[in-house]
């Protein structure tokens, strides 16, 4: 198997941790110590997931023009400062702005990965190295 495969698969692999280990712990931290309402909780989680629906547009338009490593680590580090963000916030309002920029992340992780895949496999193997 090929180096970059294996680098992006374990990259992919800290990344989903990262993500599992926040995402289901962030409703409770939210809610208890912060006193979220539901309705606050839905807009988290809304605060997530509408930047992941625009920007991989953007970030697809990137990639002919940029390194693809370079945009997957910009994706990475946006991750890594918004999960840190997120342990320091104090308010429902922070932790929505830091949960943008997790959304941002995750646009500028995917499609860089799933591109240096398609690039580091053969024709043959591409999707099934895709779907690891």
């Amino acid at each position: 198997m090929n180096n970059r495969l294996i680098l992006v698969y374990i990259t992919g692999i800290l990344i989903g941790i990262s993500y599992g280990l926040q995402g289901p712990l962030l409703p409770i931290f939210a809610k208890n110590v912060i006193g979220a309402s539901y309705a606050d909780l839905g807009a988290i989680g809304f605060a997530n997931f509408i930047p992941y629906m625009f920007f991989p547009l953007f970030v697809g338009i990137l990639l002919n023009r940029f390194n693809n490593a370079h945009l997957l680590s910009l994706g990475i580090g946006i991750n890594s400062i918004s999960v840190y963000l997120l342990s320091i916030s104090q308010s429902v309002p922070e932790i929505m702005g830091f949960r943008i920029m997790t959304g941002v992340a995750h646009a500028f992780f995917w499609p860089p990965c799933v591109s240096i895949i398609s690039k580091a496999s053969k024709e043959k193997d591409r999707v099934k190295n895709i779907s690891w």
